[in-house]
C-alpha cells in the first residue's frame, strides 16, 4: 500500500507546514474575527436570518487551526499540534462567552427555528464536515487555492452551533446546548479526520508515521457515529410517520377543503406530538373536531398522540356578476370637458 501512495518532497512538506503554522497562530486578528463572527452569528440566530448567519460563517476563522491540527495529527509535529489546539480552545472559549452574554441580554426573544435547526445533528452533518475537511485540506496544498478556505467554511458551520451552545447555556435549555455541542464536535472531528486523510493520501507523511494519528481520529469519528446514527434513525422514522399521517388526515371530514401545508411529528415524546399546519378560508374549526381527529389518528397509528392544529387564515375573493343597477360602464380613456373659470363674452353685443 505504501508503494502506491505518492511522496512529496521535503520542500513541499515544509511549505505546507509553514503555511498552516501561519494560519493556525493565535493572534489579535484571529480574536477580533472570531468575536465579530460570534456577535454576527448570535444576532442572526435571534433574528432567524440565514443571510446574517452565512455572513458570520465567512468571517469565522475557526477553520484555519483545524487544518493545522489535521497535518499535525499525521506528522506528530508537537509544536504545530499544541499551537492549533491552543488556538481552537481559546477560540471556542471566546465564542462561547460572547454567545452566552448575548443569550443573557436577548433571552426574552422566542427561540427561533435557526437555533433549533442546530440541535439535532445526524449522519448528514458528519458527511458535510468530512467533505468540507477534504476540500479545505486540498486547497491548502496549493497556494493558489488556499484563499478558497473562506468558501469552504460556509459549507460547514462552526461558529453558529458554538453560539447555540452559549445561548442554550444562557437560557438553561439543556436539550439545546447538548444538541448544538454534538454538532460542533461533529464538525471539528469530521474536518480534522478528513483533512488528515487527504494530507496522508497526497504523500505528506508515510504510513508508519501517520498510522497512530489516523487511528485516533478514526476512533473519534466512530464514537460520534453512534449518537448521530440514532438521531438519523429518529429523523427517518419521523418523516415516514409524517407522510403516513398526512394521508390519514386527508381522509377525515375535518380536513376536506383544507390545504394541508405541513405535518410536524415528534416521535419520541410521550405522548407523540403531531402538529398539522393548514391554510383555510372556512369558519373556525372547533376543539371538538380536533379531538375527533386526534382519536382517529390514535386508532389508525396505534399510538398515544397529542394533536394540535395550526390554521393560517386565507381569504377567497372571486369575480361575481354585478346587477344592472350596480353595473357602471367603464371607458379606459374618457374625454374630460375643460373647465372654464373665466366669463364668456358675447362677441355680437356692441360696446357701450
Amino acid at each position: 500500500m505504501t508503494a502506491l501512495l505518492p511522496h512529496v518532497s521535503s520542500e513541499k512538506l515544509s511549505e505546507l507546514d509553514q503555511r498552516l503554522r501561519g494560519i493556525s497562530k493565535l493572534s489579535v486578528d484571529y480574536i477580533i474575527l472570531l468575536c465579530s463572527s460570534s456577535l454576527i452569528a448570535s444576532f442572526g440566530l435571534f433574528q432567524n436570518s440565514p443571510a446574517v448567519i452565512i455572513g458570520a460563517m465567512i468571517v469565522a476563522p475557526l477553520m484555519r487551526p483545524l487544518m493545522g491540527l489535521s497535518l499535525s495529527v499525521i506528522t506528530a509535529e508537537t509544536k504545530l499540534l499544541y499551537q492549533s489546539l491552543i488556538t481552537l480552545v481559546l477560540g471556542t472559549i471566546f465564542g462561547f462567552s460572547i454567545s452566552w452574554l448575548m443569550g443573557k441580554c436577548l433571552g426574552f426573544i422566542v427561540i427561533t427555528s435557526e437555533i433549533l435547526n442546530r440541535t439535532h445533528p445526524n449522519l448528514l452533518d458528519l458527511g458535510v464536515a468530512i467533505v468540507a475537511g477534504m476540500v479545505g485540506a486540498y486547497c491548502q496544498t496549493n497556494s493558489k487555492l488556499a484563499e478558497s478556505l473562506a468558501g469552504v467554511a460556509i459549507a460547514v458551520a462552526l461558529v453558529p452551533p458554538l453560539c447555540v451552545v452559549g445561548i442554550g447555556f444562557a437560557l438553561h435549555e439543556q436539550s439545546i446546548w447538548t444538541g448544538a455541542l454534538l454538532l460542533y464536535a461533529t464538525n471539528m472531528v469530521g474536518i480534522t479526520f478528513a483533512g488528515a486523510l487527504v494530507f496522508f493520501s497526497l504523500g505528506y507523511t508515510p504510513l508508519n508515521q501517520a498510522r497512530k494519528g489516523l487511528f485516533i481520529s478514526a476512533i473519534s469519528v466512530l464514537l460520534l457515529i453512534v449518537p448521530l446514527a440514532y438521531s438519523m434513525h429518529e429523523l427517518v422514522l419521523e418523516n415516514q410517520l409524517s407522510s403516513k399521517i398526512q394521508k390519514i388526515l386527508k381522509r377525515t371530514q375535518t380536513f376536506k377543503g383544507l390545504y394541508l401545508q405541513d405535518v410536524e411529528v415528534k416521535l419520541f415524546r410521550k405522548p407523540m406530538s403531531v402538529v398539522a399546519t393548514v391554510i383555510s378560508s372556512q369558519p373556525q374549526i372547533s376543539s371538538k373536531q380536533v379531538k375527533l381527529v386526534q382519536d382517529f389518528l390514535e386508532k389508525e397509528t396505534s399510538r398515544s398522540i397529542s394533536f394540535k392544529l395550526r390554521i393560517i387564515k386565507a381569504e377567497e375573493i372571486s369575480a361575481v356578476e354585478l346587477t344592472t343597477e350596480d353595473s357602471v360602464p367603464f371607458t379606459p380613456f374618457q374625454p374630460i370637458e375643460p373647465r372654464r373659470n373665466f366669463p364668456i363674452l358675447d362677441q355680437t353685443s356692441s360696446s357701450p
